[in-house]
C-alpha cells in the first residue's frame, strides 16, 4: 500500500507559510507604529497588540491568489459601554488611512491593503468589562443599527488553545499538518466564496475529531507518522458527524445533511452555521469524494499512482514522483517522523 510520506512531506513544506512571515510581520509593524503616532488626542485608552488568525496559531497556508494576510488584534482597555464599536474603528481608520490607497472599514475589522499582494486585518476589542469578558467591534459606517454592534470574543484563549492542541510536540506538528492539508483542498475544491467553508471551522473539526495516527516500532523505538491515515480519520469522522434534519427545501420538507461544529472556547458559536442546507449538502458529497481517492490512493502499491490520485484533490503542489525506471514500484523514502526537524514546529 501506498503511504506517500515524502509526498506530503514536500507537500507540507510546499504550501506552509514561511520567508513570507517576516514580510507580514514587517507590515504589521510599520501599521501598529503608525496607529500609536496618529490615534487622535481624545482616544486616551491604552491598547494592547497581539497576532491572531492562523498566522499566530501555527496554521497558516500561502494562499492561491498570493494575498497574504495578517489578523492583528487591538486589546484597547475600555468597556463596550465607553463607545460605539463603528466610531472605535475609526479610530483605527483615520489612523491608517492614507498608508495605502486601500484602506477599508469592513464588518468585524479595518483591512489595509497593499499593492505587492499582502493586506493585513486590524480589529478592535473592548477589553475591561464588569462582566470579565472581551467583545470585538462589529460593523461599518453604512451598516444598520442593529449591525453596529459589540460581539462576545476570546481570540487570546483560541489562539493558545489551538496552538497547544495536544501534549505532545510530534502529535501537535500532525495536527498542524492535517489543518494545512484540508485548508488546501478547501482553496482547490470551492472556487467560490458563497459555501466555502472557513478555515477556522476545518480547524476546529480537527481539533475535535482526529485520531493522531503514527506507528512505533517496539525494537528501534521510532515513530512514524502516517499522514494519509491522519487524513482518512479525519475526514471519516467529519462525515460521521454529519446528522440529518428535516427541513423546508424549495418549498417542500425533506432530509438534509448538516454538519456542527463548535469553536473550542467561550462563547463556542457553531461555525458552520452560515452555510445553507444546499451548501452543506454539497460540502459533504466533496468531503465523501475526498474520502473515495484518499482510500484509493492508499490501496495503490505505485506512488505514483496514488499521487496522481491525491493531486487530483489538494492541486499542483502535491508532488508526483517519476515512474522507476527500473520497473520496481517506487517506495517512498522519506518519512515524516518524531525525529523531524524543528522548523516544522512552526
Amino acid at each position: 500500500m501506498a503511504e506517500c510520506r515524502s509526498q506530503f512531506a514536500e507537500f507540507h513544506d510546499n504550501i506552509k507559510l514561511k520567508e513570507e512571515n517576516e514580510i507580514l510581520s514587517s507590515k504589521r509593524d510599520i501599521i501598529i507604529k503608525r496607529i500609536k503616532d496618529k490615534l487622535p488626542d481624545e482616544t486616551d485608552y491604552n491598547f494592547e497588540v497581539f497576532n491572531q488568525g492562523s498566522y499566530a496559531m501555527h496554521t497558516g497556508i500561502k494562499p492561491l491568489d498570493s494575498d497574504y494576510d495578517i489578523d492583528v488584534g487591538l486589546y484597547f482597555d475600555m468597556s463596550k459601554d465607553d463607545i460605539n464599536p463603528v466610531d472605535a474603528k475609526k479610530w483605527i481608520y483615520n489612523a491608517l488611512v492614507g498608508h495605502t490607497s486601500d484602506v477599508k472599514i469592513k464588518t468585524p475589522c479595518v483591512t489595509v491593503t497593499y499593492a505587492a499582494g499582502y493586506h493585513v486585518d486590524v480589529t478592535v476589542y473592548a477589553s475591561n468589562n464588569s462582566d470579565g469578558k472581551v467583545y470585538l467591534a462589529k460593523g461599518k459606517p453604512t451598516s444598520k443599527s442593529d449591525d453596529k454592534y459589540w460581539d462576545e470574543s476570546n481570540p487570546k484563549n483560541l489562539i493558545k488553545e489551538i496552538r497547544d492542541h495536544l501534549s505532545d510536540k510530534e502529535d501537535r506538528k500532525q495536527f498542524r499538518r492535517v489543518v494545512r492539508y484540508l485548508k488546501r483542498w478547501k482553496d482547490i475544491k470551492f472556487t467560490s466564496v458563497n459555501g466555502k467553508p472557513t478555515g477556522i471551522a476545518l480547524t476546529s473539526c480537527v481539533y475535535h475529531w482526529l485520531t493522531v495516527q503514527r506507528e512505533t516500532d517496539y525494537f528501534t523505538g521510532k515513530t512514524t507518522y502516517k499522514d494519509l491515515d491522519a487524513l482518512i480519520n479525519i475526514v471519516s469522522n467529519m462525515i460521521s458527524n454529519f446528522k440529518d434534519e428535516y427541513v423546508i427545501i424549495d418549498e417542500e420538507y425533506q432530509f438534509m445533511p448538516r454538519l456542527r461544529v463548535y469553536l473550542p472556547v467561550e462563547p463556542k458559536p457553531e461555525l458552520f452555521e452560515k452555510m445553507s442546507y444546499k451548501q452543506m449538502k454539497t460540502f459533504k458529497e466533496k468531503l465523501e469524494t475526498l474520502l473515495e481517492a484518499l482510500e484509493e490512493a492508499k490501496g495503490k502499491t505505485d506512488p505514483t499512482d496514488a499521487a496522481e490520485i491525491l493531486k487530483e484533490q489538494f492541486g499542483d503542489d502535491f508532488p508526483v514522483p517519476e515512474k522507476s525506471t527500473t520497473g520496481k514500484k517506487a517506495m517512498a523514502a522519506a518519512v515524516i517522523s518524531s525525529s523531524e526537524s524543528a522548523s516544522e514546529e512552526r
